[in-house]
């Protein structure tokens, strides 16, 4: 969560994420929505594709869920750290931050770096920094295609709200006792 949370605050206080341009850009209507949609559909199919190949090896750890949620304020912590935070501070830092557009040379190893230092902040087993890797190919395609850091932040967001909320809403009814 400190990660998350710092780079957040420096990416915003450096002027790289701006919550009213995001705003902004969510205004646009089409444009921008039809973009983030393409990123969403993408995104569906690459967690889909880390998932059956999570199936193809189940034996195989890959290192990727072991934030435990024992009560209310890790629950907390539990969505800050996989639905708020995450969206922000890993698209600045890992696509915005790092991709260099001067060329196409420069362009294709900045993304590379990025889509590995991603998959590294993920996961350090094998077959989890594969599944991150693959994860994060949409991401870095939509921003490349659209050098708007607000199109897969937006998608990254709606995506972790949809899978890591479900946990979320799930966890809190256990707790509520219902």
């Amino acid at each position: 969560m400190i990660f998350y949370l710092g780079l957040t605050v420096y990416f915003i206080a450096i002027g790289f994420i701006n919550f009213k341009d995001l705003w902004n850009e969510w205004k646009k209507g089409k444009e921008f929505w039809l973009s983030v949609f393409y990123t969403l559909i993408a995104l569906i199919v690459a967690f889909g594709i880390g998932a059956l190949t999570s199936k193809l090896f189940p034996n195989i750890n890959d290192g990727m869920g072991v934030f435990k949620v024992i009560n209310i304020p890790t629950l907390l912590a539990f969505t800050v750290t996989t639905i708020v935070l995450p969206p922000i501070a890993e698209e600045a830092f890992y696509r915005k931050g790092i991709l260099n557009f001067d060329n196409n040379i420069s362009l294709l190893i900045t993304a590379i770096i990025g889509t590995l230092l991603y998959a590294s902040e993920h996961s350090l087993k094998p077959l989890g920094f594969f599944i991150a890797i693959i994860w994060s190919v949409p991401l870095t395609i939509s921003y490349i295609k659209t050098k708007n850091i607000y199109i897969p932040i937006t998608a990254h967001f709606i995506c972790n709200l949809a899978f890591n909320g479900m946990t979320v809403v799930i966890i809190a009814i256990k707790f509520s006792g219902i």
